[in-house]
């Protein structure tokens, strides 16, 4: 979606936020409670050190080549995964691996299957998840670790739960949906491929429900909820 489209709908995101509107008592609990929580978590000293960390240490441009996570976004991705907590997760794009940390935070129970094959040559990832490596298994191969993530899963546990930075096969996220994944897809505002893969997966999801403010995008495919999509505002 284009900036100008972003301030036309800038008030209805805004005013949906709020809880407005939103009949489903699912959709209004986490629009409330996990996308536009006001209370402070214990894990946001630590996303705050993290990031001011790396911007310290690096350009404007380094920092968008790099793929930097703005804090509310971090923020974001801890609460979405504290509420769903699952005890796996697939991340695609190690980025600077704030992203990994912050979700991480939430149990010390979750492992995480990375998927980057260019991980080797991030330094910086590899070094801000060092305290966490104990709980990643790396794969330079999508199919490989898609099938290894929800191979792992055991039926009585919470859905898994998959975060991807940057645009990966449309069958991958298709079969994660399929087995009842939340997915989160960032950069869908920066890139045309990221934003097709979530208008694709919007026509493919036959129930759930979805959130977006047009940056970074959350679905849920819930069989038990209606299909109903959210644009709103972080």
């Amino acid at each position: 979606m284009t900036d100008w489209r972003r301030y036309l709908n800038a008030w209805s995101r805004h005013h949906r936020s709020g809880g407005f509107g939103i009949h489903s008592p699912f959709a209004y609990r986490f629009v409330r409670e996990v996308w536009r929580q006001p209370q402070a978590y214990y894990a946001y000293a630590g996303i705050h050190a993290l990031i001011e960390t790396v911007k310290d240490g690096t350009t404007r441009q380094q920092r968008l080549e790099m793929d930097l996570i703005g804090e509310r976004e971090a923020r974001l991705l801890f609460r979405v995964t504290n509420f769903f907590n699952p005890r796996r997760i697939l991340q695609v794009g190690a980025a600077t691996g704030i992203e990994s940390v912050a979700m991480l935070e939430v149990s010390h129970d979750t492992r995480l299957y990375l998927y980057d094959p260019q991980l080797e040559q991030k330094a910086l990832a590899v070094r801000v998840l060092q305290s966490q490596l104990d709980r990643v298994e790396c794969y330079d191969d999508i199919k490989v670790a898609a099938d290894e993530f929800l191979a792992s899963g055991k039926a009585d546990e919470a859905p898994g739960l998959a975060l991807v930075n940057y645009p990966v096969d449309e069958a991958v996220l298709k079969r994660l949906l399929d087995a009842r994944c939340v997915v989160v897809l960032r950069n869908i505002n920066r890139d045309e491929a990221m934003s097709g893969l979530f208008n694709s997966c919007c026509q493919y999801m036959p129930m759930g429900q979805t959130y977006t403010n047009n940056k970074i995008a959350i679905l849920n495919p819930n069989p038990k909820l209606q299909r109903e999509d959210f644009q709103l505002w972080l």
